[in-house]
């Protein structure tokens, strides 16, 4: 240790900044501790909550007992009933009601599964009080709530809480008669179910399946397809975990220009020390003895860098996992530690640390000791063929000459300098084309729909009489639902064969005409691998009902349209809708019931998922490019203050600062200029990598929209940064005494 605090004695400014940049960089390795981070947060809300594994949508349940239908299934441990309403709410001096919002009716005190719990105040206790989800309402404030046949509930809000099933929404929770009375029921419209054993997909889609069929025994019908979460897992996990991978990958770049300046700094550190091994050769040491006292030092480095890192690592990890789960989940989650991740963080930096100063000290201890004493330089000008060929040529002036010759000479460090700057511009480009590309996305999700209003009434079932859109010419009624196909979530949209809603122009094939007909999104079906004329099963709330594919949509998602009333029949509702389109802002068709209407523009400049994605892509974008300007700096500043003698032998022939200026940045420009391009193409592959890993991830078509209008502002505020740089190296250098300079720098 008395060797690392010695090298520090001696050149202290790079080697603090050398351990910085590979602290950064090992916090930012931290960013595989995310979805560790999320998914223990996420699990401890799940155990601590009991959310269910299985949970089903249903029509009234009336008087059925629930819990003692499903005992003859052998995995359902426990099982209750809820109710799921929307309600209108008010207060008693304004009359103008929001929109609709969710109530939840449990049978609180008595509840086995997704526990409700008050954070602030207390749960309801009588049927005119409720806990409302942070943000919906103070305590003591009395809500208006008009639910099912216009009716008026008044309730108090006594708590604020909830349960984690509902993080991030909007809910009421209240008692089971309330929340029954508000929605018209005699019993439950919603069964939730925790099993004894075997929780993976199949186990429990086949309780669901199971429960399906006793439920219709009794003549009720599921009304949604049943939500199945595996494992003892939480509902949003598996989204969260594959951002989390994603801003992994940042974490590795991050970790790999670390590793690039560590190699350069050692490299430096252990060249210096060329002829100081030699005098120890002479004097009887050995070379193992001399490389594993060489390589302590990059090890020190690495050593005191995790020392600092890790905690950055914890800090940057939990971060932005809250970052993560308070943006998507609503969850504020509590201080998580990975150990793999840290223990794997550490040995990367040590590790690699002696892997790239073994090189160096190997190559130090093969120099004969001759030309080692003879030396100043560790490994002089001339003896490889490439610097003799260079040599060669003809470039311009002296000065030229020079920079050409540095730059064939220390290929390491410049390999080092092109490598640091093409990590900045692709971390940089990555992280815009992100950005362009989310925009780009967001405006194709309704490109192809022609609707500019879409109302619906509160509930899950198809409750609108289709012959009520025959009264708006500029109205129209269909079926959006949600379905499975290969075991992909998809949209089912159920729209007339001439409907006016959405561009029927199609990619191949044709639109919907005869009754089992469908059509589907292109980039789905390639995806599936599904062409024209194909049969496909698509799994509604009813069961499963087979259509042909007569042609594929440029829609971006995984969508499915079929003819309206062949859907309509398939969920046993013939003549039954669940949404009005149409071409004005507002439809003139009247509905009963409380109804939602949802705006063309104003879902399509919502920004408030993009705002998120892009601030936590941002911030761990903002690590990696600080990690690589730290780089940059070190690896010039290193470049400089080794050619001090050199810079100073210059000043005593007559040479000004400008001149050694004009040397270092005719050495950096063409090193930056290669950084550069190779940064753009490194960085449109990582943004294809990235857009095409989510297109996989979630069956959709996204195309990446890459961002070159940044390209100028990215290459300027490389080359000027780099250049800004330089010149305060070379400032730094130029300002001592030359006569010092000459004297010291052997």
């Amino acid at each position: 240790m008395s060797q690392v605090f010695g090298e520090i004695r001696r050149a202290p400014a790079r080697i603090i900044v050398s351990v910085f940049a590979l602290a950064l960089a090992i916090g930012a390795i931290g960013v595989f501790a995310i979805p560790t981070v999320a998914a223990s947060s996420l699990r401890d809300a799940a155990h601590r909550d009991q959310l269910a594994q299985v949970v089903m949508s249903t029509t009234d349940t009336g008087d059925v007992d629930i819990p003692a239908l499903l005992t003859p299934i052998e995995n359902v441990e426990l099982a209750e009933i809820q109710v799921l309403t929307h309600v209108a709410v008010g207060n008693g001096d304004t009359p103008e009601l929001s929109p609709p919002i969710q109530v939840v009716g449990v049978e609180i005190g008595q509840q086995q599964i997704d526990i409700v719990h008050a954070d602030k105040g207390r749960l309801p206790e009588r049927a005119d009080e409720v806990l409302v989800s942070d943000g919906v309402a103070d305590i003591g404030a009395t809500i208006a709530a008009v639910g099912h046949g216009d009716t008026t509930t008044e309730l108090t809000v006594v708590g604020v809480g909830g349960t984690s099933a509902w993080s991030g929404e909007d809910v009421l929770f209240t008692t089971l008669d309330t929340a029954a009375g508000m929605a018209g029921l005699e019993g439950a419209n919603r069964v939730v179910v925790v099993v004894t054993h075997e929780t993976n997909q199949a186990d429990l889609s086949a309780t669901a399946e199971a429960t399906a069929d006793l439920f219709s025994d009794e003549g009720i019908a599921l009304t949604l397809l049943p939500e199945i979460v595996p494992n003892g897992e939480h509902p949003i996990e598996t989204d969260i975990e594959e951002v989390s991978t994603l801003i992994g990958l940042l974490g590795i770049v991050a970790g790999i220009v670390a590793i690039v300046l560590l190699g350069s700094t050692t490299n430096t550190l252990i060249t210096e020390r060329t002829r100081e091994a030699a005098v120890m050769r002479m004097l009887g040491a050995r070379r193992r003895k001399l490389r594993r006292r060489l390589r302590r030092l990059a090890v020190g480095i690495a050593v005191a860098a995790a020392v600092i890192g890790v905690p950055l690592g914890i800090l940057i990890s939990n971060v932005i996992a809250r970052m993560v789960l308070q943006e998507f989940v609503g969850i504020t989650p509590g201080l998580a530690v990975s150990l793999p991740v840290v223990v794997g963080s550490v040995a990367f930096a040590v590790v690699g640390a002696r892997l790239v100063a073994s090189r160096a000290a190997r190559r130090v201890t093969n120099v004969p000791l001759a030309s080692a004493l003879r030396d100043r330089d560790g490994s002089p000008f001339g003896r490889r063929f490439g610097e003799r060929l260079a040599a060669g040529i003809p470039i311009g002036s002296l000065l030229n000459r020079t920079s050409i010759r540095n730059v064939v000479h220390r290929r390491s460090r410049s390999l080092a300098i092109v490598g640091q700057v093409t990590i900045a511009v692709a971390s940089l480009m990555i992280v815009t084309s992100f950005a362009t590309t989310i925009n780009d996305f967001n405006v194709s999700e309704l490109e192809a729909w022609n609707w500019q209003s879409k109302t619906t009434v509160a509930g899950e079932g198809l409750d609108i009489d289709a012959e009520l859109a025959d009264t708006d010419p500029r109205s129209e009624a269909g079926i959006d639902v949600i379905g499975e196909l290969g075991e992909w979530e998809i949209e089912v949209y159920g729209l007339p064969a001439d409907t006016l809603m959405i561009n029927r122009t199609l990619d191949q094939g044709v639109w919907i005409e005869q009754p089992n007909d469908a059509v589907v999104s292109r980039g789905f079906a390639e995806r599936l691998d599904i062409s024209v004329g194909d049969d496909i099963e698509v799994l509604l709330a009813s069961g499963p009902a087979i259509y042909q594919v007569t042609g594929l949509h440029p829609d971006p998602l995984r969508s499915v349209f079929v003819g309206v009333e062949t859907l309509s029949t398939e969920l046993g509702a013939s003549g039954r809708r669940n949404v009005i389109y149409s071409l004005d802002n507002e439809t003139s068709v009247e509905l009963a019931g409380l109804t939602a209407v949802v705006h063309y523009d104003a879902v399509s400049e919502d920004e408030t998922a993009r705002r998120a994605i892009m601030l936590i892509f941002g911030a761990i974008g903002f690590v990696v490019v600080a990690v690589t300007g730290l780089a940059i700096a070190s690896g010039l500043a290193v470049n400089v203050y080794e050619r001090r003698h050199e810079f100073a032998a210059l000043e005593a022939i007559g040479g000004r600062r400008r001149d050694i200026y004009r040397v270092v940045s005719a050495e950096l420009a063409p090193l930056a200029m290669l950084g550069i391009g190779l940064g753009l193409a490194f960085g449109y592959i990582g943004s294809w990598a990235i857009v095409d890993s989510f297109e996989a991830g979630d069956a959709v078509e996204i195309n990446l929209a890459f961002a070159t209008g940044a390209i100028p502002a990215v290459v300027a505020v490389v080359v000027l940064g780099s250049l800004a740089i330089a010149g305060l190296m070379v400032r730094r250098v130029t300002s001592q005494p030359v006569a010092e300079m000459l004297r010291t720098a052997a």
